[in-house]
């Protein structure tokens, strides 16, 4: 037997507890559509599930974070070939059918997508990405009891109970730290934060300037971390930043010395640009660049030379999400490299786990009802080891804890490439560096 399909089957025994605590309650009405029968013979007890049970995927294939969206969709796809497998082997009538939209990492559009989805019976959604999308996703999911899981949207203001939306990524009250721990434990004591205009960036740059301030209080020395210039999302070039930024650091740099300041950057792929108008700045590139996982393992950066060599002067580092170890992550890695070439991120594990266990919650339930799937769906994954490893869900829908990846860009063998230059312990606030990385 298949070592999913077997471990599937044992966390549904798990689970069974649940299960009957659930059906003992009267559940709400079932939709019509999807694959859900009616339940007028039955109204308080599970309905079968029988046909397509449709999944909408809602993903940034094209936009600021196309990498992330196509790496998620491959990982999903091949989730959706495995769950459908294993209600085969177990003999089940129904089957997942995912639909796959492109938000071009635009909220407006994901929102659009969502809608036409829905009016096609479509009630459970994996995505959106950014938290720009899912803020503006989120009332019309909540309005309709749409259940939404998205495996990257980190900004603490979605941090919401008793809603509609789940993230199976940590949100960034982590993230936050994870940096400013970063910057302060390489020497940094003035940071510089530049960040897109949006909801995640402007949650992110709140948590990075809080932590890196109690930081300096905590320690007792002179610094702080400095809102530098929040950016417009759609801006294509940054000529008149860069050089506001220029001016910032110049004069920091001249009071405390370039080791002492840095440069937070909170954004998508727009970094190249960014990168590109900072670099004809040589003060610039004196002075170390912490990124965020919106710029972690960005193809664009490594593919273009120049601003690879930006990035590794300023040693960019980069934190993201760090999903724990499990062979199940090891399947999902291999596969996403074997068709794109590359590994994935940390989010194409977490949108995985989100299919599997939609579909784990699905069988338990026998209901295509998004109320239902979402009370016990906390249960589900505080029970289940995926890709990303094991996990809970805080009261908030959101993963609970995260240490923190730090990728950088080296160049091995003539090619530019990310590797992992050290781990976040965000249990102690420590920084573990890898070996060969000089701090």
């Amino acid at each position: 037997m298949d070592s999913k399909v077997a471990y599937a089957l044992m966390l549904i025994c798990l689970l069974i507890g649940v299960g009957i605590g659930w059906a003992a309650k009267p559940t709400p009405k079932a939709p019509t559509g999807g694959g859900a029968p009616t339940k007028a013979q039955c109204p308080k007890c599970p309905t079968g599930l029988s046909g397509e049970v449709p999944i909408g995927a809602l993903l940034s294939l094209t936009g600021a974070l196309s990498n992330y969206g196509e790496n998620s969709e491959v990982a999903l796809k091949l989730a959706e070939k495995q769950i459908n497998e294993w209600l085969a082997s177990i003999g089940e009538k129904w089957r997942i059918k995912v639909y796959y939209e492109d938000t071009a990492t635009d909220p407006k559009t994901a929102l659009d997508k969502m809608q036409a989805l829905y009016g096609k019976g479509v009630k459970i959604f994996i995505g959106p990405m950014t938290s720009a999308e899912v803020s503006t996703v989120k009332n019309y999911a909540d309005a309709n009891k749409l259940l939404v899981i998205s495996q990257s949207s980190t900004s603490p203001a979605l941090s919401i109970s008793d809603d509609m939306v789940f993230r199976y990524c940590p949100d960034d009250t982590i993230q936050g730290p994870a940096a400013a721990h970063t910057a302060f434990q390489l020497g940094v004591r003035h940071l510089v934060v530049v960040w897109r205009g949006d909801t995640w960036g402007d949650g992110l740059a709140e948590t990075t300037i809080e932590a890196f301030n109690k930081l300096v209080k905590e320690k007792g020395v002179q610094g702080e971390a400095i809102k530098g210039i929040r950016y417009d999302p759609n801006a294509k070039e940054f000529s008149t930043e860069a050089a506001k930024l220029n001016q910032i650091v110049s004069d920091l740099v001249q009071k405390y010395g370039k080791d002492e300041v840095g440069v937070s950057f909170i954004g998508f792929t727009e970094y190249v640009a960014f990168a590109a108008a900072a670099s004809q700045y040589p003060v610039l590139s004196e002075v170390l660049w912490i990124g965020s996982d919106g710029t972690a393992d960005t193809p664009q950066i490594v593919q273009n030379p120049s601003i690879a060599e930006f990035a590794i002067k300023t040693r960019f580092l980069n934190p993201i999400f760090a999903p724990s170890s499990s062979p199940f992550l090891d399947e999902v890695k291999s596969y996403v490299k074997q068709k794109l070439g590359r590994e994935p991120d940390s989010y194409a594990y977490a949108a995985y786990d989100a299919l599997w266990t939609a579909a784990i919650a699905l069988e338990m339930t026998k209901s295509y009802d998004p109320v239902t799937i979402a009370k016990i769906l906390p249960s589900v994954v505080k029970r289940y080891m995926g890709a990303s490893g094991n996990f809970q869900l805080n009261k908030y829908g959101d993963r609970a804890f995260s240490d923190y990846f730090l990728r950088v860009v080296v160049k091995k063998n003539g090619k530019y490439t990310w590797d992992t230059a050290g781990v976040y312990r965000c249990s102690t606030g420590v920084v573990e560096f890898s070996s060969w990385f000089k701090p």
